[in-house]
């Protein structure tokens, strides 16, 4: 995969500090290294890859991704683990009501869309569709884009959803269609988040909704893990994105208003998997059940938990909510 230097915020044009050196994907194995950089602006504070993967050879990043996964088949292998699996749901909920994030979950796993009367809604970047189904039975008009055939054709055939399979900008989607569009953890792949937000905003309808969670580079699983943080995710993550910078691209595009906050309602499983990488340089993903990862993600919901009470802005994911 070939890539080129990127030296300067793609977002505010000023240098960036290097942050992370010669960090190697943890979990599918491309070959190569890659830096980071943090934006010198501290009012912007973007975090991106460094040198950028030349957009033409991005599809190399993702020729293991987890979306190429057979539904039907993880279907059987999950049957025979379905009372483990409430069992573990459980206990996550009694000790999410514990830590009072409960709520927290509710409202991140919904795209923060309770309360909202359903009309018609995009998901951007589905993969193989299994929030836009959840948003389908909650009563939306739900309906997908994505880049990958094999996930959007799992989508179609599992799920029955309407996906748009191409770049979103060239499917050249009517404009002020959709009461709300959704990114869920997409806007860090994005090549050119600044122009994928504009082409959202241009989507929707006037008043209409646009929501993106994104890992957020300011957490407290970032400075307690560093280069073996999850969310850096080289070289698929390209700009990890702050509170403010994500403020500074929602009013750069037109947006009327907009909301960041960040949430650490999902970050046990998320700091779990950073132990596996301090530990043994390698993400398993799927293949974590063992109660010492379990044991772990417990622990770290805690500390997230706490972390997040002192300050605001240390949540695992970042949050935009913004409106026509």
């Amino acid at each position: 995969m070939r890539d080129a230097p990127a030296e300067t915020c793609p977002v505010c044009g000023r240098n960036g500090t290097l942050l992370h050196e010669g960090v190697g994907d943890r979990l599918f194995g491309v070959p190569g290294r890659w830096n980071f950089r943090r934006c010198d602006d501290r009012t912007c504070g973007l975090v991106w890859l460094d040198p950028k993967p030349l957009e033409s050879d991005l599809h190399e990043a993702y020729a293991t991704y987890y979306t190429h996964g057979d539904d039907d088949a993880g279907q059987q292998g999950r049957g025979a683990q379905t009372s483990r699996r409430r069992l573990i749901d459980a206990l996550e909920q009694l000790w999410l009501g514990a830590l009072f994030l409960r709520d927290a979950r509710q409202k991140i796993e919904a795209m923060f869309l309770d309360g909202i009367t359903p009309g018609r809604l995009l998901e951007v970047g589905c993969g193989e569709g299994r929030l836009l189904a959840r948003l389908k039975a909650q009563g939306w008009q739900a309906e997908g884009q994505d880049l990958d055939p094999k996930a959007a054709a799992q989508a179609r055939r599992v799920h029955g959803l309407t996906v748009h399979l191409g770049e979103l900008a060239t499917l050249r989607l009517p404009a002020e269609s959709y009461d709300a569009v959704v990114m869920n953890h997409v806007i860090e792949h994005a090549y050119d988040p600044v122009a994928l937000l504009r082409e959202c905003r241009r989507l929707l309808k006037p008043g209409g909704l646009f929501v993106a969670t994104t890992p957020n580079p300011e957490s407290y699983g970032h400075r307690r893990f560093g280069p073996a943080w999850r969310g850096l995710d080289p070289p698929r993550h390209l700009h990890l994105l702050t509170v403010s910078s994500l403020t500074r691209i929602a009013g750069a595009v037109g947006f009327a208003r907009s909301q960041v906050s960040t949430s650490p309602a999902r970050a046990g499983g998320m700091l779990a998997a950073s132990l596996d990488i301090q530990r043994s340089g390698f993400d398993p993903m799927g293949g974590r059940a063992t109660l010492f990862h379990l044991a772990a993600a417990s622990i770290y919901q805690l500390a997230a938990r706490i972390a997040h009470l002192w300050r605001r802005d240390s949540g695992e994911e970042a949050v935009l909510r913004a409106w026509k």
